[in-house]
This record gives structure tokens, C-alpha cells and sequence, in this order.
């Protein structure tokens, strides 16, 4: 049975509760918070659900997502494009740059100097990323 969560989710998204739409927010609504996910984990979590839906469409579904602020798309150097599920918190990252190992972290301190280096500009931030590139402890 479809989870009416998850059309409720969409529609107050202005998307419509379309198959590939419900069957990523499933997959999607299984991950543990803070994971970050690839379009081919999220294929390969719908395939081992007997899901099939080409990469074209689970890509185009996740631009939409991001889009509609449902997920965010991240850019890191060392593994590529990844998307995380919209929580709202504002957070940075680390990035292993041996095995890809993603972590999230919030420091005041660098809050306080984003917004030091916004006022200073007189402008308004619309939006920040910040990933510190490490070796992590298990690699070292």
C-alpha cells in the first residue's frame, strides 16, 4: 500500500504522487539521517525492492526533488555528486579523500564567521557549503 505520507510530502511540494516519485521517497525514507546517497544506490535499493526505474528517471525525480527542497545535491571533489534528504539543520562536512567516508559536523564558531564575512559584505547569504577534505582516522 502506498504510504500517504509520502503523497502528502509530494503534493505539499506542488509534485505529483507519480510511481518512480513514491518509490525513491520509500527508498529514500529508509536511509538513517545524515546518509548520503548516489542515484545508483538509490537504482540499486529499487531494484533489490523488485523496483525497476531506468537512471534517467530517478535522476530527473531527484532534480526535482532538489528543486522543491526535498533533497540537496552536494558536489564533493573526491566521490562526485551525492544528495542528502532536506532537514533543515545547517551542518558541513567532511570528505575522506581515501575511502569517501562522509561526515557531517556544525561548529558556532564557523556560524559566527559566515555571518561576520556576510555583514562585512553588506549582502545577504543565500546559500553555503562548506567541506573540509581529510584522511579519516580509519585510513590513516
Amino acid at each position: 500500500m502506498i504510504d500517504l505520507v509520502y503523497i502528502a510530502i509530494l503534493k505539499a511540494n506542488r509534485l505529483r504522487p507519480t510511481t518512480v516519485r513514491l518509490a525513491v521517497l520509500s527508498v529514500m525514507s529508509d536511509y538513517e539521517d545524515g546518509t548520503h546517497f548516489t542515484i545508483e544506490k538509490i537504482s540499486d535499493d529499487l531494484i533489490n525492492r523488485g523496483v525497476r526505474k531506468s537512471i534517467g528517471s530517478i535522476y530527473r525525480t531527484l532534480k526535482e526533488f532538489e528543486d522543491s527542497g526535498i533533497v540537496i545535491r552536494h558536489q564533493f571533489d573526491s566521490i562526485g555528486t551525492v544528495y542528502e534528504s532536506n532537514t533543515g539543520s545547517d551542518h558541513d562536512h567532511t570528505v575522506c579523500v581515501v575511502c569517501g567516508k562522509i561526515r557531517e559536523f556544525y561548529k558556532t564558531e564557523f556560524d559566527s564567521l559566515r555571518k561576520e564575512v556576510v555583514s562585512e559584505s553588506k549582502g545577504r547569504l543565500i546559500k553555503h557549503t562548506q567541506t573540509l577534505y581529510v584522511v579519516c582516522e580509519s585510513c590513516l
